[in-house]
């Protein structure tokens, strides 16, 4: 359930691929807890800012048009392994501490908002980051659930590595190989994060999964995945269905 989809989707197709990671996770899915996307489209900011506030239903609205890129002026920061995008237009705003904040409501910043807040939840980040994050930034009736899962994962995970806790746990294997907006609103965005890595064998293998978001207290919150684990998730995807995820970078 961290960042290393590869590794859940494993699971699902009785052992098909090999993943290269520790934990892994679906967005950024594998690049990602990537989650799936349920928003309200009402009194976006009357809502609770609670990890707990309930979640609507799930959006209807027509995506974008297909083959959205990110804005020119993008930049990289790397987070656990995975580079993740940075704009003056798109935020965060604010990165403190290893958090990140302030993404702008549009669906460009819903993007950059789910990439950052599926890493900075996952188990290689380490609790520093892990925990505020999923503590200030998850809501969902899931969100408990998903902070119990995520601590778990690295607790475990650094008592077999013999890494020391609070510690991170190193780099995810997984790339962000590209993000399709599905739906979006001013109150909510309905994604699918495209990861890829590389199995056992070399061979580039691709994953997909859906991540919700809903804007609250003036800011992106990431909606937990049912049971606070994306496992069940992810989906594998062909490669030659690759493209129908735009890449994030031009060219």
């Amino acid at each position: 359930m961290t960042l290393d989809v590869i590794v859940a989707a494993r699971r699902r197709t009785r052992r098909r691929l090999t993943a290269a990671v520790l934990i892994g996770v679906g967005v950024l899915a594998a690049c990602v807890y990537p989650a799936g996307l349920y928003v309200n489209t009402q009194r976006d900011d009357a809502v609770s800012s609670s990890p707990t506030a309930s979640v609507p239903a799930p959006l209807t609205s027509p995506a974008p048009a297909s083959g959205w890129v990110l804005p020119a002026d993008v930049g990289w920061v790397r987070v656990a392994g995975v580079d993740l995008p940075v704009s003056a237009a798109t935020g965060p705003a604010e990165t403190v501490g290893g958090l990140a904040r302030g993404f702008a409501r549009a669906p460009a910043g819903a993007v950059v908002a789910a990439l950052h807040l599926l890493v900075r939840t996952t188990p290689q980040v380490g609790p520093a980051v892990f925990d505020p994050t999923l503590e200030a930034q998850v809501v969902g009736a899931h969100a408990a659930q998903m902070r119990r899962a995520v601590t778990a994962d690295y607790t475990e995970a650094a008592a077999r590595t013999g890494v020391a806790y609070g510690q991170p746990l190193g780099d995810l294997s997984a790339t962000v190989a590209g993000v399709r907006v599905d739906a979006y609103t001013d109150g909510q965005a309905s994604l699918s994060v495209l990861t890829s890595a590389v199995d056992a064998t070399g061979v580039t293998r691709f994953a997909a999964t859906p991540v919700s978001l809903v804007w609250v207290g003036g800011d992106w919150r990431l909606v937990a995945p049912p049971d606070g684990r994306w496992d069940a998730q992810v989906r594998i995807v062909a490669p030659s269905l690759a493209g129908g995820y735009p890449p994030l970078r031009a060219g």
